[in-house]
């Protein structure tokens, strides 16, 4: 909750820098004299992952990902989103297991433990404008995507094994995107996601009446008529369950959109 609230204070703090001479969304402009808010849809940046887990360790490390976005600023259009975080897991992944094989073994690695991100699915969103001004986007929507979920350690006197909510989910939910323009060469987008697990697609050796989590997401993306946008998000674990489980996602990203 620390660094939700943290995270809510950073983007307080923007927003009271906002200069009151900024055009509108409709008036962006980059150096080709093309709208960046409507015209960039395709992202790509580099990205510093931190797993934070309540019995397991921690871990970090940096990667890279694309994304998809459509930007629309008039009362009434759709907003979207969409990334698949599994992409940059599965390099950061690879990554490790080229760099710890010792004497011919794998080094057992510390996310071995506990999974925390996206499935094959990916995550989408879709916001519709129900107040558009010069400087403000009110967007609520609907969030939808997959999830992969695992704690694995040691409770005594069972040794190690896994524990609920263990497993791989469907979810979705309700959402909301903020965007306002402080300058005339930025815009920031502020959103909360929730998405409630409704299916759990593999029962993996687990109690399969195990309440099914949710998952909150509180992010910020800052993006600049140059291009350059950069962002930070957290997902986090929402159990439900008796097991007391708990996982945070920090993802913090820098790159370029086109």
């Amino acid at each position: 909750m620390k660094k939700i609230l943290h995270q809510l204070f950073i983007i307080l703090l923007l927003i009271s820098t906002i200069d009151t001479s900024a055009q509108s969304f409709s008036k962006l402009k980059d150096k080709k004299g093309d709208n960046p808010f409507e015209d960039d849809i395709f992202k790509i940046y580099g990205r510093y992952t931190s797993v934070n887990s309540e019995f397991t360790e921690d871990y970090s490390g940096i990667t890279f990902n694309v994304g998809l976005r459509s930007d629309k600023y008039e009362k009434g259009e759709i907003r979207t989103r969409y990334e698949n975080p599994t992409l940059g897991d599965f390099i950061y992944a690879l990554i490790n297991i080229s760099s710890k094989v010792k004497d011919g073994v794998l080094e057992k690695q510390k996310y071995d433990d506990h999974a925390h991100g996206g499935g094959f699915l990916g995550w989408f969103q879709a916001y519709m404008n129900v107040v558009s001004k010069d400087k403000l986007l009110i967007s609520p929507g609907i969030t939808l995507g997959d999830y992969i979920y695992g704690s694995t350690y040691d409770r005594q006197p069972g040794g190690r094994q896994k524990y609920d909510p263990y497993g791989y989910y469907l979810a979705g939910g309700p959402a909301i995107m903020v965007s306002i323009l402080p300058t005339n060469k930025i815009w920031i987008d502020g959103y909360i996601n929730y998405d409630i697990a409704f299916l759990k697609v593999k029962n993996d050796s687990v109690d399969p009446n195990y309440q099914k989590p949710a998952f909150l997401t509180v992010g910020a993306d800052l993006n600049t008529t140059s291009k350059l946008f950069g962002g930070i998000r957290l997902n986090k674990l929402m159990n439900s369950g008796p097991n007391k489980d708990a996982s945070s996602r920090i993802d913090v990203s820098v790159g370029f959109c086109f």
